[in-house]
């Protein structure tokens, strides 16, 4: 009953930000690099935020570094949505938020190497989700699918964290996707949403990572769009461009923008194919950096097929 609750508050912070964004103007305006076609409101993923609110206030006040990191996070975020915010006070908030959630579950009191690589993760993960929400419906789906998995493993494989923060931010991504899982869009996770989201993220897997005794590859369930990002700055690192400037040569841009497929398939692909792998991962007996491997090199196989025939039959937007 409780899950009911939460979800019916959480699509009225929903509502009333969308109504709220639609009087102020808070709008992403279409430009070259965009693939929606009009005005649409920014910041939709502020549910998500809402969502880490109340399991806080639900659940005694738990992880208040986290909280406080989220805020931080969460606030000159939405401000930059609202009004553009200098980049270096923007990324210096969002770093020091960062650093708080990393804080939250002692990170930094891990044996070297194992610290090394949960700090890696969690920048690799937090650029992979602020790119994320680039067509319709793409970083609810992926969320939706990331999260069940999360779940499953939870429950079922070594508890982690206490389920209802899964659950809570589940609630708050399938309110996302009923806005954003549109042919027209009603409103876009935002900067709020992207890097919020990210950070939860983050959060979920470094726990994981440390109750599991740092079993690296579960990162297997974030491969299919982690491939994408890797390759493509590696991609622009070889054309020598600037991997730090907004682009829109992501795989799931090609498909969308350039091979006119639909946007909300490409984003089905993208969650399918990561559930597909996901069960694989969970079901079937055998060596599982072997199993990440070999679709590491399946995806790349697949990227280059794909970037050769946009490069020879499209004009790519660089």
């Amino acid at each position: 009953m409780i899950e009911l609750f939460v979800f019916l508050f959480l699509l009225s912070v929903e509502l009333g930000y969308y109504r709220l964004a639609k009087r102020k103007n808070i709008l992403d305006m279409p430009n070259e690099r965009s693939s929606h076609h009009e005005g649409t409101v920014r910041g939709g993923g502020i549910v998500f935020y809402a969502a880490c609110l109340v399991f806080f206030l639900s659940h005694h006040f738990i992880w208040p570094w986290f909280m406080i990191g989220m805020t931080m996070i969460a606030g000159i975020s939405i401000l930059d949505d609202i009004r553009s915010v200098k980049p270096n006070i923007r990324l210096l908030v969002q770093a020091a938020g960062v650093f708080l959630v990393l804080f939250q579950f002692s990170v930094f009191d891990m044996v070297g190497w194992k610290s090394f690589i949960a700090v890696f993760s969690a920048v690799c993960i937090l650029n992979i989700y602020n790119f994320m929400d680039g067509i319709n419906g793409m970083t609810g789906l992926y969320t939706l699918v990331t999260l069940l998995t999360l779940s499953f493993v939870n429950m079922f494989v070594v508890e982690f964290i206490p389920q209802d923060i899964i659950t809570y931010v589940l609630l708050a991504d399938i309110v996302f996707l009923g806005f954003n899982f549109r042919r027209h869009a009603l409103c876009f996770a935002g900067d709020v949403g992207a890097v919020g989201l990210g950070v939860i993220i983050v959060y979920l897997f470094g726990r994981l990572l440390q109750y599991s005794g740092a079993e690296i590859s579960y990162m297997t369930f974030l491969v299919v769009y982690g491939t994408d990002a890797g390759f493509s700055v590696i991609r622009r690192l070889w054309l020598k461009q600037n991997i730090f400037h907004p682009h829109r040569v992501f795989i799931f841009h090609l498909l969308a923008n350039e091979c006119k497929i639909p946007q909300l398939l490409v984003a089905t692909i993208y969650a399918t194919l990561q559930l597909v792998i996901n069960i694989g991962y969970l079901m079937f007996p055998f060596n599982k950096y072997i199993y990440m491997a070999a679709w590491i090199v399946v995806l790349v196989a697949v990227h280059i097929v794909i970037y050769r025939y946009c490069d020879k039959h499209y004009t790519l937007i660089k």
